[in-house]
């Protein structure tokens, strides 16, 4: 199924209403996120545009730094010219895969065509983004670039499921993630091969970062023994201290948090004395397009860090949804890439109404509708007659009133409404207006959305959006060493135990016939304790020991070492993490200043999804409770 077919039918079915309303609940999210997380988000804004700035200006210095530390940590780096490139080098880095291979979530696999040239040449390519997974089933197409299926329904998803024999008909999404998590726990089991995308790129270090909350992002790079990452050369940041910017920015942004679930800090292929992980990191880097971007007037849309809240506050795209822009960048920022990069898809910049909402959201201040008005000059010959003809009538009141009677006719003979669908009309402007004058108002409009008031969400929505932003653990005991770190009422992803007693006590009291997997260290303490080791795949709980737990957000960091056991913490359904009181920080920057020199992962709660209608579920693949055990010292 196409794009153009998906319109089709997402208008048949009326699925628009459902974007709709999802996307006004995301635009009301993102608010609070931005100012739980900053206390000025107009100004962490400014400086994250100010940086993506200075990597637009200084974009090859950066990209040779961060080229030579990355070969220097072990990853091999590759470079694709064209989307075709891309896939030559994919497709022979592939050629011998023994397994499936599985893929997170990726927009930069979307745009070169991957899954379709790999199914081709005989692999088995599995979707494992909860979302994606849906799509691939449907032979779909994602319609936003953050919630893919944001234009399918819970009962669209249970006929899926069962017509696959994924498992029996239910409409509860907790049900039908249960499914997926189940079916695709066999594939990263037997995974040769793990495909990701990168969020950002960091030249001091030659880091990866990518961000996600299901886990599944984790297991497509921790599980198979070759993690394939494909990245736009765009990607980059400077340093890892621009992140304490760019994180929460993108969050907030994209799902309303403050911190996804899992931030994942790639530095090499595992080291000799690690137990898990892959033995060899490619990075396929895509040009595809983007120098000349770089080199054009345009290039400030490649500030753009794919959080997708231009399309949740665009009435366009509210009324079309993502396969009506027919690209796999929709929305204003598609409107603007989509030409770019395909001059098939020129007409795209006369699609928008120009309101600007979309650049008072942008969390690095692209000024898309300029970008978009710099299209039209530039190419003002893809209007159609159609077009022209509307433009004309417009802008003459007289012309106006007679033609737009004869609309519906003039519509009609044409193939237009077959992928589009004109606003309902409740009642007549020129009528409303002549009984509801106009009356003098000191009032001004606010010119900036952050200060406008917040969306409300209806009251009969599916959605619990209070639930969607937050997650309250449940305790085994109060804490009681002087203070529970983070806020949990708002931030409750991680569970405090009271730290008075030595950690197999806390352990036992949680249960005592967990059978856990654990890092090395901890084995024998485990095993003293009455515990049963089991395997990774087959335990209750896994236990490690963390290396530093975040106060402003509630987050966990783990770093990979000897014996340090990186499933342990994403497989079982129940993570236990202890922390000592000394590993505590208070900021999110001070947390990513001690990370190390290994790979490293941001864990911020449970396991989560939203991808069904927007209801949260936690465990959809990674552990669906997370526990620390804060001990002294």
């Amino acid at each position: 199924m196409n794009r153009v077919e998906s319109f089709a039918r997402d208008l048949r079915t009326g699925v628009t209403s459902a974007v709709r309303q999802a996307s006004t609940i995301k635009t009301s999210a993102r608010l609070d996120a931005l100012k739980n997380s900053f206390k000025n988000p107009a100004s962490a804004r400014n400086q994250a545009s100010e940086i993506k700035d200075y990597v637009i200006e200084n974009f090859d210095e950066l990209l040779t730094q961060f080229e030579a530390k990355a070969t220097q940590n072990g990853i091999q780096i590759h470079h694709a010219a064209t989307p075709e490139n891309a896939r030559e080098i994919i497709l022979k880095l592939c050629q011998n895969a023994n397994g499936p291979i599985v893929k997170g979530k990726s927009m930069a696999t979307e745009e070169i065509h991957l899954n379709a040239a790999l199914i081709e040449a005989g692999h088995e390519v599995v979707e494992t983004d909860l979302g994606e997974f849906v799509v691939q089933l449907d032979g779909d197409t994602p319609s936003h670039i953050v919630t893919p299926i944001i234009h399918r329904t819970r009962q669209d998803v249970a006929r899926s499921f069962l017509k696959a024999g994924i498992g029996p008909y239910t409409e509860d999404p907790a049900e039908l993630a249960m499914q997926a998590r189940k079916h695709l726990r066999e594939k990263f089991k037997n995974a040769a091969i793990g495909i990701s995308g990168v969020n950002f790129a960091v030249a001091e270090t030659g880091r990866l970062v990518i961000v996600e909350n299901e886990g599944n992002n984790r297991l497509s790079t921790t599980a198979p023994d070759i993690h394939i990452a494909v990245m736009g050369i765009e990607k980059l940041l400077p340093s890892e201290t621009d992140l304490a910017v760019f994180l929460p920015l993108l969050a907030g942004s994209a799902t309303g948090q403050n911190l996804t679930v899992y931030t994942h800090f790639i530095t090499s292929p595992r080291k000799a004395d690690e137990p898990d992980g892959p033995s060899h990191v490619h990075l396929v880097l895509l040009d595809c397009g983007r120098r000349k971007i770089l080199e054009s007037k345009f290039k400030e849309v490649l500030k753009c860090i794919r959080c997708g809240a231009c399309l949740n506050v665009c009435p366009v795209y509210r009324q079309v949804s993502g396969h009506g822009y027919r690209h796999v960048y929709p929305g204003p920022i598609g409107a603007v890439l989509a030409p770019l990069l395909d001059p098939a898809f020129a007409d795209l910049p006369h699609a928008s109404t120009l309101c600007g909402a979309c650049h008072e959201v942008c969390p690095v201040k692209i000024p898309i509708a300029d970008l978009l008005v710099l299209h039209r000059s530039n190419n003002p010959t893809s209007a159609t007659l159609s077009d022209t003809g509307f433009k004309k009538s417009a802008t003459n009141p007289r012309m106006w009133q007679s033609t737009r009677r004869l609309a519906a006719i003039a519509m009609a003979a044409t193939d237009w409404t077959e992928f589009h669908k004109a606003p309902e009309q409740q009642e007549d402007f020129r009528k409303w207006r002549r009984s509801n004058p106009p009356t003098p108002s000191g009032d001004k409009c606010p010119s900036d959305l952050e200060s406008q008031a917040k969306v409300q969400v209806p009251k009969d929505s599916t959605t619990n959006s209070k639930d969607a932003l937050s997650w309250k653990g449940r305790a085994v005991s109060g804490a009681n060493w002087g203070g529970v770190p983070g806020d949990l009422e708002s931030q409750a992803s991680l569970v405090v135990t009271e730290t008075s007693k030595t950690v197999a006590d806390a352990l036992k009291q949680l249960s005592p016939t967990l059978t856990v997997v654990c890092d090395d260290n901890l084995s024998e303490a485990v095993t003293k304790a009455g515990f049963k080791l089991a395997d990774v795949w087959g335990a209750d709980a896994g236990i490690t020991c963390a290396d530093a737990y975040i106060q402003e957000t509630g987050t966990l960091i783990l770093s990979t070492g000897e014996g340090k056991l990186r499933k342990a913490s994403l497989c079982p359904p129940i993570h236990i993490a202890i922390v000592r009181q000394s590993q505590i920080v208070e900021t999110l920057a001070e947390g990513i200043a001690k990370l190390g020199e290994r790979t490293s992962v941001l864990i911020t709660g449970p396991s989560r999804t939203a991808d069904i209608e927007g209801v949260l579920v936690k465990g959809v693949h990674g552990p669906g409770e997370v526990i620390v055990i804060f001990v002294e010292g």
